[in-house]
């Protein structure tokens, strides 16, 4: 059973209907033991000086048994406490390394064999009652994203039960007191009342006066004098008209009735038929129950199981029925068609690594607010997963129309989101449209190939929107054939180089090249880098392309510095995240200038920006020990990531290079002006360049110059040129002065 499925099943289970909380608590732990496949299960809840941990349930996988009271003192261990107080889960991989855990290994919280573990906060009323631990048992354990958020939700549907225990045991109080003073009326708590055959009310107790909210029997007598008036739906009172001359007799019918204020609210009526001293129908007697608490726990319960607790939205249960929906009804001619749009969040797990989980929460629910003012009548805006939107609509597409109401949600999500203490964020997210075509049949095959179009979004260079084609099924297939074909290119050297010229932007001189890696596969002819660099950074290839390309940039630049005499002309290389966490990096860079004879300060190496999410000691480390071999560092694609200023002037640079996708739609588009703008105003206050990147027309390098940046490339001032090209322009530059370019 997946895990959204057993947790449908556990808020409709009998216990917390019941709202047993013993009960609860085992069909908990259960459920968590056979959902996480942990060794042992168990909720605690603190005690009231939160110095102490109280075992309500500890459930032994082995064993098939629970158990409870036992009681842990935590005494100066408060370190656990502090840890579930801000954390919205405790993911313990490791529970040798765990520091929250370092006191009480070997407790009966942390038992010998405790090797991995979820601890998930309970909070009630706003205040940390207890935890809820899954624990696995057998050596360390990676959990995924869908196990924490299934230890959430189990975590949360405790402190639903704390809230149900609550409730039932108040009312329970209540029932006891009013039973007691109404023990005149043969000890009802329940309305009671009498109706003649043609359902004139004749007799209500006091009860059924409360209930209905009437001041007197008397005047609830002369406001409804035909008891079956008060059933407000009117297939109801037929139902039971029909049951009582068939039957007789009806128990436990749920319905609606009207109190004298207006309100409906949920009853449970139990009706028979009254029969004369003469065995003859005389009328009926009754019972009216009033259950509105308890179908509102009901509705909160299959709420929780069907809704995404962080923004409220239906979440994938509840998607994948209203897809089955739309599926019959177009099937049925009910329907003009539907398009189902996913969209995901570029990167999200940097924000999380960097800027904590609450953060991240944040960033998601705006994401939802902005998607959610999108919305159409009837649309359905649902969370799927982690970081993963869908939004139904159903009516008829045309590709171009929903791709850009694709580019509409794009844009909506980018927009800059403040964040005090940190410079803006810019959410990036990636969009896919699948469109009905009658040839799927279930919704399964809708979130499948939705899964096929974001991943071939993804690797294309996110920040996108692409809709889905049946041709994309065979990409998994065709990129694992391109990894082969790039291996063995790599081995038989067939990875060039193109050189795309960067100019000063005040006097449009040329000032440097980027080194781009360009492969002519013998078959298939030249391949886009947008194709094997994804390929390659996936498989770990992108170690053996990036030393290829940086050993060729630096043989060319030796070829070309006997000309260069005292121009500043540099040439820049990328280095992936991947090299940049190696150990071997300053090996290997060492190598290349040595073997190459390369004027080191003539080369600057670009980082980009999802790097930074490294380790930041280790990354502050490296490019620091890049720089004092003479390299000039540059930030890349910045604006696409989520660095916050606390982690960025901690770490050696030279420079940032304003991302593409800002750049070309800022002349049309306000809110990547006011990027490209900041970004500029950024580098100027931290005194580095500024490198805008995708100038294609003189109007957008010109409003740059105006902004103050000061250096751009882009086909406007050239394209990647062949290695032989940008020797030629080399050779001018050298012979003639400065070179201007356009």
């Amino acid at each position: 059973m997946s895990g959204s499925r057993a947790l449908g099943h556990l808020a409709r289970s009998g216990p917390f209907l019941k709202r047993d909380l013993a009960g609860c608590l085992r069909a908990v732990t259960e459920t968590a033991a056979a959902i996480l496949a942990v060794g042992r299960a168990s909720v605690w809840f603190f005690g009231e000086d939160g110095r102490s941990l109280r075992a309500a349930d500890l459930f032994d996988v082995a064993g098939g048994s629970h158990a409870a009271g036992v009681t842990l003192d935590l005494g100066g261990r408060g370190v656990y406490r502090a840890a579930l107080e801000t954390e919205r889960l405790l993911r313990i991989e490791d529970v040798g390394r765990s520091s929250p855990l370092a006191d009480l290994r070997g407790s009966p919280l942390v038992p010998e064999g405790n090797s991995a573990r979820l601890d998930a906060p309970v909070v009630h009323q706003g205040r940390l009652a207890g935890v809820v631990c899954c624990e696995h048992t057998g050596g360390p354990r990676a959990w995924t994203e869908e196990e924490e958020a299934i230890a959430a939700s189990l975590a949360d549907f405790v402190a639903l039960a704390l809230t149900a225990d609550e409730a039932r045991r108040a009312e329970e109080r209540a029932r006891e007191a009013e039973r007691r003073w109404r023990d005149l009326f043969e000890n009802a708590v329940e309305g009671v009342f009498r109706m003649d055959l043609a359902g004139r009310l004749r007799a209500v107790n006091p009860a059924l006066v409360e209930i209905l909210g009437y001041g007197t029997a008397d005047a609830l007598l002369a406001a409804v004098p035909d008891g079956r008036a008060l059933v407000a739906v009117p297939a109801d009172r037929a139902e039971l008209r029909s049951r009582l001359r068939g039957e007789g007799t009806v128990r436990g019918f749920e319905t609606t009735v009207q109190r004298a204020d207006g309100d409906l609210i949920w009853v449970s009526l139990n009706l028979r038929r009254h029969l004369g001293a003469g065995g003859e129908p005389s009328g009926y007697e009754g019972t009216l129950e009033d259950i509105s608490h308890r179908r509102r726990m009901e509705q909160e319960a299959a709420h929780v199981a069907l809704h995404d607790g962080l923004t409220g939205l239906p979440n994938r249960t509840l998607l994948v029925d209203r897809l089955a929906q739309a599926l019959r009804r177009r099937r049925a001619g009910q329907s003009p068609g539907f398009g189902v749009f996913l969209v995901d969040c570029d990167n999200f797990r940097m924000v999380n690594n960097t800027l904590g989980h609450a953060l991240g929460d944040r960033m998601l629910a705006e994401i939802a607010r902005r998607l959610s003012r999108l919305l159409g009548p009837g649309d359905t805006l649902a969370r799927l997963g982690s970081d993963d939107f869908a939004v139904l609509c159903e009516q008829s597409w045309t590709p171009d129309l929903a791709l850009r109401r694709a580019e509409e949600m794009r844009l909506a999500v980018m927009a800059p989101m403040e964040v005090p203490g940190h410079h803006d964020l810019f959410p990036s997210v990636s969009v896919a449209v699948v469109l009905d075509h009658g040839e799927r049949e279930t919704p399964d095959e809708v979130l499948r190939d939705l899964g096929i179009a974001v991943h071939y979004a993804k690797a294309r260079g996110r920040a996108r929107c692409i809709s889905f084609e049946p041709a994309m099924r065979t990409a998994p297939l065709q990129a694992l054939r391109l990894q082969t074909e790039l291996r063995r290119a790599l081995e038989r050297d067939e990875i060039g180089l193109a050189l795309q010229p960067v100019v000063d932007l005040p006097g449009r001189r040329l000032i440097g090249f980027e080194a781009l890696a360009r492969w002519a596969h013998p078959g298939r002819g030249s391949v886009p880098p947008a194709e094997f660099i994804p390929i390659a950074e996936e498989s770990g290839l992108i170690v053996a392309l990036g030393e290829m390309v940086l050993r060729k940039a630096c043989a060319l630049l030796r070829t070309w510095q006997p000309r260069l005499g005292a121009t500043a002309l540099t040439v820049s290389v990328n280095v992936s995240p991947v090299q940049l966490a190696r150990p071997d990096l300053f090996e290997l860079v060492d190598g290349v200038i040595a073997a190459t004879g390369a004027d080191v300060r003539r080369l600057k190496l670009e980082v980009t920006e999802t790097a930074l999410a490294q380790d930041l000691d280790i990354v502050s480390s490296r490019l620091d020990g890049l720089r004092q071999r003479g390299f000039r560092i540059l930030i890349d694609d910045f604006g696409t990531g989520y660095s916050s200023l606390s982690r960025l002037h901690r770490l050696p640079f030279d420079g940032l290079k304003v991302d593409q996708s800002f750049v070309r739609p800022m002349l049309h588009d306000e809110d990547c002006r006011n990027i490209v703008r900041t970004v500029v105003a950024l580098g100027h206050a931290l005194g580095v360049d500024i490198v805008a990147e995708g100038v294609e027309d003189p109007e957008t390098g010109r409003e740059l110059a105006r902004m103050g940046c000061t250096s751009a490339q882009g086909y406007h001032f050239g394209r990647p040129l062949s290695p032989a090209d940008a020797g030629r322009l080399v050779e001018r530059l050298s012979g003639g002065g400065p070179l201007f370019l356009p």
